[in-house]
């Protein structure tokens, strides 16, 4: 890049940049960002990004701290390629923030520490037990499907069980948990996430990497993105705001709001679902024309590949082994049911009840606290190590995202130390608790829709 392309710019610029690109969604405008005090223009690398178009929430933002979590050394040769200019001398942001300060020290002590080395036995076990779940719900639906209904119930609950313990391992092999080489860690997350669970990996990136860099931020995290189906914060309620009484009353969005929490385990049962159709639409030739064009990402024949295989012995099973149409139903609804509620019940474990942020309040929190003040770990044992998929520790998951989950336990204590230590606070529940704190807020937030509308 030539010398005379280098300028310098204010933080300010920086933000109105962003401004710009809303306003008037240019196709040649830039998509600048700060990392380390330096500019960057990211608008040709959306399309090619491994982790999708995440990189665009933090376009008019200093990423400094999600670039350097997110991402391995090597990183910082490609980034070099869209450097444009510094911030100007009087304008740097200086990492004198001491939390933050010592929450990089810690990530620099666990790499020392080996605890983002994954352990290859593990895994190989945790994927050949899940793959045996599938053997033994295949085996009862191809040896009684024919003759009886409780085998097409027990065996669609273990495909639930299969699908949701998929999620979780595609989740690990996504985040590069297991393998520094990003191609096998896709390679076998399209596998389990795309041939056995159904659910596209870069559907799933686009989500989940944007729920990971503003987690619990209303209008940008999209896992809370739910209204009005489900509605986790009064700021979802400002909808409602102007709309005459007599027309409220007839609304079928506040009704949902109002009867939520009667509603939550239903809407759950159809969640798998309606997440298989998003992956499907994602990868079709069209299925991103709602993005600007600059945040659309390729979709490789893999990809599509894998969800029709899916979709291929999914319903083979039910056409070859079950022949009775009502059972066939009866399959495919236990085994979506089953799936969506237990995905979705340590889905809302995570993150659902705890504080939802404004993006004004976001931009002046620091990343990490942002990180722990939404999340919430639920205490371990074996049963909820293994149901959450490690997703129980939710903040250190959230804190260090591509460390294997079985080292999550050796960095928990010192994760909640130094939480305490600098008035930080770390939500630690039970899951029975935990999922009442979600139908509290739930419920929260209900109280605050039925009050719309009434007379002052």
């Amino acid at each position: 890049m030539a010398t005379a392309s280098i300028r310098t710019f204010t933080r300010s610029e920086i933000l109105n940049a962003e401004a710009l690109n809303e306003a008037k969604n240019d196709a040649e405008a830039p998509f600048l960002m700060i990392i380390d005090n330096k500019v960057y223009d990211v608008r040709e690398f959306v399309p090619d990004h491994p982790g999708g178009s995440v990189i665009l929430t933090h376009v008019g933002k200093d990423g400094t701290d999600v670039f350097e979590t997110f991402h391995p050394e090597a990183a910082w040769e490609t980034l070099a390629n869209f450097y444009v200019g510094d911030i100007v001398e009087d304008d740097r942001a200086i990492k004198n923030d001491d939390f933050a300060a010592e929450v990089r020290q810690l990530r620099t002590l666990f790499q020392s520490l080996g605890y983002y080395d994954s352990s290859k036995a593990y895994y190989t076990f945790k994927v050949t037990f899940n793959l045996c779940l599938w053997a033994l719900s295949t085996y009862i639906v191809a040896k009684w499907g024919q003759t009886s209904t409780l085998a097409n119930i027990v065996s669609a609950s273990i495909l639930g069980v299969f699908w949701q313990q998929c999620g979780w391992l595609a989740h690990d092999f996504l985040h590069h948990q297991v393998f520094h080489d990003r191609f096998w860690g896709d390679l076998l997350g399209a596998f389990l996430g795309g041939v056995c669970q159904g659910f596209s990996s870069s559907w799933w990136k686009d989500k989940h990497n944007t729920h990971h860099a503003a987690p619990n931020v209303h209008g940008e995290d999209p896992d809370i993105d739910t209204h009005p189906l489900l509605t986790w914060s009064e700021h979802a309620l400002e909808m409602f705001a102007d709309v005459p009484e007599e027309e409220l009353a007839r609304m079928w969005s506040r009704f949902m709001v109002l009867n939520q929490t009667w509603f939550y385990f239903p809407i759950l049962s159809f969640a798998r679902l309606s997440w298989c159709i998003q992956s499907v639409l994602f990868v079709m030739p069209n299925g991103q024309a709602h993005k600007p064009s600059g945040a659309r990402v390729p979709i490789s024949l893999v990809e599509q590949l894998s969800l029709a295989m899916h979709w291929t012995w999914y319903l083979a099973t039910m056409f070859l082994f079950i022949k009775n149409p009502i059972n066939m139903v009866i399959y495919f609804l236990v085994s979506q049911a089953v799936c969506g509620n237990l995905l979705a019940l340590v889905f809302s474990l995570n993150h659902n009840g705890m504080p939802v942020i404004s993006k004004e309040e976001a931009v002046t929190m620091d990343f990490f606290t942002k990180q722990i003040i939404t999340g919430r770990d639920v205490r371990p044992n074996w049963f909820s190590n293994w149901f959450t998929g490690g997703l129980n520790f939710q903040i250190e998951h959230h804190l260090f995202p591509s460390m294997p989950r079985h080292n999550f336990s050796k960095i928990q204590p010192a994760v909640e130390s130094l939480c305490k230590k600098y008035g930080v606070r770390y939500h630690t529940t039970g899951m029975i608790d935990g999922t009442a704190e979600v139908f509290a807020r739930l419920n929260e937030v209900s109280k605050a829709a039925s009050k719309l509308g009434k007379s002052t």
